[in-house]
């Protein structure tokens, strides 16, 4: 499913960048730089990012080591969420909008404020032993949390990326985007540093049949590494916000 999942994607990307240039809109749009060769680039990176995150022997390695669970769930909520925003050029995604007639429903699956809740939210519910633990014993239960972790990271990052460019502007007010980012960062942090402080293992499925040690670590001390992937998700938050803010800021514009 997940194979077809990513060639109907690739296809469906594809009849797009057809359909413009049958039309004869592609050359002009790409002149005035409303598409360019970047964004097919990008968005190839997201699939194979996907591809990487589900099919590869990450997924595999992901249900015995909870560390590499943790870079699987930052695959799926961040890099390939942001590769597709940045790969789905403003022309082409507002049509798409348009014949959907999705306009209103992304309009509120994007709001800072659901986002930023539906976001946080998935990432520590997830993260309860005991969900944690269905997961990895129940496939379907395992899909529905990807399926949630992907379209959470699509929605939250929407409004910063702003592929529309401007049809679901974040704020009016200029700091908004790197305070959004900004606040993004203490579920994270918080999650991560239980997770690699505690010295009680919390995941029943890493004991219940103990695992043998896996490159030299033990259930605590994958778990504690684990903590690091996630105190890192964090860190990439404070990260983004810095670059936003930069790249609004332009000290040499300022007059004395």
């Amino acid at each position: 499913m997940v194979s077809l999942g990513l060639a109907l994607a690739l296809g469906g990307y594809a009849y797009a960048f057809y359909y413009f240039h049958r039309h004869d809109w592609l050359a002009r749009l790409v002149r005035r730089g409303l598409v360019r060769w970047s964004h097919p680039i990008y968005f190839a990176a997201a699939m194979a990012v996907l591809y990487l995150a589900l099919l590869s022997p990450i997924d595999t390695l992901a249900h015995e080591l909870f560390l590499v669970h943790m870079v699987q769930h930052v695959l799926l909520m961040m890099v390939a969420p942001l590769f597709i925003l940045l790969g789905l050029p403003s022309p082409v995604l507002r049509w798409l909008i348009l014949k959907t007639r999705s306009r209103g429903l992304l309009a509120g699956l994007t709001h800072p404020l659901f986002a930023y809740a539906f976001f946080n939210v998935n990432l520590l519910f997830w993260h309860v032993p005991r969900f944690y633990d269905a997961t990895l014993h129940n496939s379907f239960i395992h899909n529905v949390e990807h399926a949630l972790f992907f379209y959470s990271g699509l929605f939250f990052l929407w409004r910063v990326v702003d592929p529309t460019h401007g049809w679901y502007p974040l704020w009016e007010w200029p700091p908004a985007k790197w305070i959004y980012l900004l606040v993004a960062a203490p579920p994270s942090y918080i999650l991560g540093s239980i997770l690699w402080a505690t010295n009680t293992v919390l995941y029943a499925y890493n004991l219940y049949p103990p695992l043998p040690p896996r490159w030299g670590l033990s259930v605590l001390e994958d778990q504690s590494y684990g903590g690091m992937i996630m105190w890192l998700h964090g860190w990439m938050f404070v990260m983004a916000s810095i670059i936003v803010f930069y790249r609004r800021y332009d000290p040499e514009s300022e007059r004395p």
